[in-house]
């Protein structure tokens, strides 16, 4: 039992994990991908918690390494300085990126300050770490750091102008810092000098670490230009699909308002709740499940639910991605709804063609093909006793007596055999069911 009960601790704490991430550090958390300015928004926040940790990370690099044996008071100096210096950026960033969040023009500068600002700084932790022997090699993967951290804004051009400014600075600080250029001229006039550069290993070296970045480079924007144009391509489906939801929204919303406003003779509640009751007795001696007959309940007095939808039918210029999953159950409820009418239409039409006496085959097919399910005829046989029991603009009341012989000799048809001997066979109570309610 506590080996469960930790490993659903575990679980949890994987799961406030990701929470805390995509809160932090998702770019398309709560936003709208086919915002442009709201995207840019979230993507520098999301760069402002990546400086923020960067510059933690940096502290605690030059802090350790003031506290090494060969520190000198310079390097606590710009420890120390580093704490507050950090701080001030940050501050400023975060100034700067909710200065407006809907000016494109103020993002877009918050964005490239951010990029300038990640790329410098590894530059600046680079020249600090480059004469520590153990130290050059991750001091330089930094600068992969910074090109990686840029290219999440998945912004081709300034991922372009970035490298092109890195690739410059790499170059100088490859001839002036890492390898010391001036150091190895020795008063050299330049046809001296080249010959033997070329031939020495810092040439081949700065050679290859231009070409790893220029290939590095490459195959990062190859990302980017795959991400942007993935993300261009899901905006554009998106607002094809809004589009088209709006439209099928008007359509479905139009639909119904027809259909529940020239249906309102079949919503009276009371009739509702006798045709229910009567059909929950009638289950029950035929034997229906349990399950199917609470599902049957359900569905007898679904369309009396009408007014759950009225947004769908009223409110359908307000329906946003939000509220998709809204629009979704109120739709199918829509559907049941439209199709129990249909049903109580059926009842109508069977009940008014065998009083007028206009039934023949073509009328009798149609009427067998519409919701032939067993529990929709339960539901059908009670309405039609009570519909014909009712009186009607088209007819009388029928006594209780004349509504069996037309269900034993003309309306038999619509039914299930067995179905129709149930209900025959406790006629009676169904005419006190009838009487009482």
């Amino acid at each position: 039992m506590r080996f469960f009960r930790k490993i659903g601790q575990f679980m949890n704490l994987k799961t406030l994990g990701k929470q805390v991430f995509a809160r932090f550090f998702g770019f398309e958390e709560n936003v709208d991908i086919t915002d442009d300015v709201a995207v840019l928004f979230r993507r520098n926040i999301v760069m402002k918690n990546i400086i923020f940790i960067s510059n933690i990370i940096y502290s605690i690099l030059l802090f350790v390494l003031s506290l090494s044996s060969e520190a000198q008071v310079t390097d606590w100096v710009v420890t120390v300085l580093v704490f507050p210096l950090t701080y001030v950026i940050n501050r400023m960033l975060k100034k700067l990126i909710h200065l407006d969040a809907r000016d494109k023009t103020k993002q877009m500068v918050a964005m490239y300050v951010a990029a300038f600002y990640i790329f410098f700084s590894s530059i600046l932790i680079y020249a600090r770490l480059y004469r520590i022997e153990h130290f050059e090699t991750g001091g330089y993967i930094l600068m992969y750091y910074a090109v990686v951290v840029i290219s999440l804004y998945q912004e081709r051009r300034l991922l372009s102008g970035s490298f092109q400014g890195m690739l410059a600075l790499l170059t100088a600080i490859h001839l002036i810092w890492t390898y010391n250029l001036q150091g190895m001229v020795n008063g050299m006039t330049m046809g001296e000098f080249w010959p033997v550069f070329v031939k020495s290993n810092a040439f081949s070296d700065i050679l290859l670490r231009t070409i790893l970045f220029i290939l590095f480079y490459f195959v990062v924007y190859a990302i980017v230009s795959m991400g942007q144009y993935m993300q261009e391509e899901r905006k554009k489906e998106l607002i094809r699909r809004r589009q088209v939801q709006s439209d099928f929204t008007h359509i479905v919303g139009d639909l119904f308002s027809v259909v529940f406003s020239s249906s309102h003779t079949l919503m009276d509640r009371r009739h509702a709740f006798q045709v229910k009751d009567m059909a929950e007795r009638l289950a029950n001696d035929y034997g229906l499940s349990k399950t199917k007959s609470e599902m049957m309940s359900t569905y007898a007095l679904i369309h009396l639910q009408f007014q759950d939808i009225n947004a769908l039918v009223s409110d359908k210029d307000h329906l946003t991605e939000q509220n998709y999953d809204v629009l979704k159950e109120k739709t199918e409820l829509g559907s049941k709804i439209a199709k129990r009418l249909q049903l109580a239409q059926k009842c109508e039409d069977i009940a008014r063609a065998h009083i007028e006496q206009t039934v023949n085959e073509t009328f009798l097919k149609d009427m067998l093909q519409i919701q032939p399910d067993i529990e929709s005829q339960i539901i059908l046989m009670a309405d039609l006793y009570i519909t014909m029991r009712e009186a009607k603009s088209y007819k009388r009341p029928l006594a209780h007596s004349v509504v069996m012989k037309l269900f034993q000799n003309d309306m038999h048809a619509y039914f299930d055999f067995d179905l129709k001997e149930r209900f025959l066979k406790f006629n009676d109570e169904f005419a006190q069911m009838y009487s009482n309610f």
